[in-house]
């Protein structure tokens, strides 16, 4: 009996550090095999640049898009964009140009 009463006292004093083991443990197996491990971050980086790639030229084109909008508006409109727009939706042309229609 007296045994397992030192057992007891041992495992109390001890416990602090049982579970600092058991916290270590369970981190570092997350550390190397889980959902946000290093090897996961090695193979994801090269995805995560391609898509910061394609996010920067989105990016250029929703500024130009903003750009010809801002240009379009009653306020600010731009004669050249105006007629680039109404030559290339209605496929208006001027005298002078020749056309050429490819197959």
């Amino acid at each position: 009996m007296k045994k397992v009463v030192d057992i007891f006292i041992k495992l109390k004093k001890n416990t602090p550090m049982l579970i600092g083991i058991c916290l270590c443990a369970y981190f570092s197996y997350h550390t190397i095999f889980g959902r946000y491990s290093y090897p996961q971050y090695i193979t994801l980086r090269p995805v995560a640049e391609s898509k910061a790639g394609e996010l920067d030229s989105l990016r250029a084109k929703t500024t130009l898009m903003e750009r010809k909008v801002t240009m379009m508006r009653p306020a600010t409109l731009s004669p050249d964009l105006l007629e680039e727009q109404i030559r290339y939706i209605l496929g208006y042309n001027k005298s002078d140009e020749i056309v050429i229609l490819s197959r």
